[in-house]
């Protein structure tokens, strides 16, 4: 259906009866936005909709169909359909939908366009108040399973980013050129990277736009690698800032046909994008030795020059840090700036043996130790609110172990609970094939499932993660 070299020009008779559309030059099977709100009454091959995308099963969903379009305020259109010589108009009398607070509707804007799928002669035209970028999902409910079939209609004229630059929230682009089918612009500029630092680009502050009660059909409202909505995350290799940029031009198939982007590196980071620990209370003071006896700590998901790590340190044994671990000349301990340990002739020290979080913020000179704490996240651990600081979540430590047991079924999330951490997922590990692997600038982790009545055991020191 979407394979068309080709595409014959169709055109919208311009007579006054805008109901009254010229198909004899549609010779080629498809969906088209058609319309002067796309600013021309002809419609040639990049009004053409792709193959809609369901996120929740993450793959193409028969009979649902997408389009990014710019739209002209106050102008009609509408969408019109070639199948082996059935043609037929769709449109919906479009409102406003709130969306519901309800699970199935988690991640959703606070509003959208909607209307049932009215077809033929009488199907209405649509319009937008606004001038700009819009994305519009089609749902004919070929496989049955939607209340109705449906045009759901997004404004996406605030494309913005999220990932390591701030966290995974939302930034709108600091530029953007005027809105047009022939080619246009979002800007990013001074953009905060880490190293290996991942992001998308994202229409609002929002992650998916649900067509129906039951969850059961979702709309993806970001782009990942390739301009695709289902790949990896987009990254940057080394830490600094960037100017981004997203171009959008209307073509026909898939979105990565549609979009492509830049990522253009202005200024690199002076921060360190590695750190480690040295010392008789880690492992030995080898850190010239090969192999080094210098450990590497985990950088902060989202916090460039931030690291961590767990570990097990007996009172009385030194340790230290270094932004290299191949030569001296590069340890120090507190930065001036040290918190939870001594400094006794040029090594740093804990009072009483125990599993410390041990943290250094390089950029603002902060260097902290502090006891260990480990938070289990979702229903395995009793804590479905997502909760930070529940302390019925809490780990137990014993020694240089850390387990908890899970109260039921489900995915293990967990991660320190430690000073500089700026949100739970920024020091996040799970076990995995029995040893521990950390999130660090990556997504979300795979899943590994936990049954009820399971124990998962870190051992830091070890680095091992076990779960029986």
């Amino acid at each position: 259906m979407f394979g068309m070299a080709a595409l014959s020009v169709l055109a919208v008779s311009c007579n006054g009866d805008k109901n009254e559309i010229d198909w004899s030059a549609v010779t080629v099977d498809g969906f088209y936005v058609a319309g002067p709100a796309t600013g021309s009454d002809e419609i040639k091959s990049e009004c053409v909709m792709a193959a809609g995308f369901n996120e929740v099963d993450k793959a193409l969903r028969d009979g649902m169909y997408e389009k990014y379009i710019v739209l002209e305020a106050n102008k009609d259109f509408y969408l019109l359909y070639n199948d082996g010589g059935k043609k037929e108009r769709y449109s919906a009398s479009l409102s406003e939908f709130t969306t519901p607070e309800e699970e199935a509707y988690a991640d959703n804007p606070a509003s959208v366009m909607k209307g049932t799928l009215v077809t033929g002669s009488s199907a209405p035209a649509m319009r937008v108040s606004t001038t700009g970028l819009y994305h519009i999902v089609l749902d004919i409910n070929k496989a049955g399973d939607l209340k109705e079939p449906q045009i759901v209609l997004l404004d996406a004229s605030d494309f913005g980013v999220r990932g390591a630059m701030n966290g995974w929230g939302f930034s709108s682009a600091t530029e953007k050129s005027a809105f047009s089918n022939d080619g246009m612009t979002f800007t990013f500029k001074d953009q905060k990277m880490s190293k290996n630092g991942e992001f998308k680009f994202a229409t609002g502050n929002y992650w998916k736009v649900t067509l129906d009660d039951a969850g059961k059909v979702k709309a993806e409202v970001s782009l990942a690698e390739g301009m695709t909505l289902n790949g990896a995350n987009l990254k940057v290799d080394k830490a600094g800032l960037y100017d981004i940029t997203l171009t959008f031009k209307l073509a026909q198939g898939s979105f990565d046909k549609n979009f492509s982007y830049t990522a253009v590196c202005t200024q690199e980071s002076n921060l360190p994008e590695e750190m480690y620990m040295i010392g008789e209370g880690i492992e030995g003071w080898g850190l010239e030795d090969t192999p080094s006896q210098a450990v590497a700590m985990h950088p902060f998901h989202s916090q460039p020059g931030a690291f961590w790590a767990i570990r097990y340190i007996e009172a009385g044994k030194g340790f230290k840090f270094s932004t290299v671990n191949t030569k001296w000349g590069s340890d120090f301990t507190d930065l001036g700036n040290g918190k939870g340990f001594t400094v006794k002739d040029g090594n740093c020290f804990v009072e009483t043996t125990g599993l410390y979080t041990l943290e250094v913020d390089y950029e603002n000179s902060a260097v902290i130790v502090e006891p260990a704490v480990i938070i289990g996240m979702d229903a395995p651990f009793g804590n479905g609110s997502w909760d930070k600081t529940l302390e019925a979540a809490k780990f137990t430590i014993n020694g240089k172990l850390a387990s908890k047991t899970a109260v039921a079924a489900g995915n293990i999330r967990t991660f320190v609970s430690c000073e500089l951490n700026g949100d739970w997922w920024h020091a996040e590990f799970i076990p995995k094939d029995g040893k521990i692997v950390y999130r660090e600038a990556g997504g979300d982790p795979e899943a590994v499932a936990i049954a009820a009545g399971q124990t998962v055991t870190y051992d830091f020191n070890a680095g091992t993660g076990v779960v029986k």
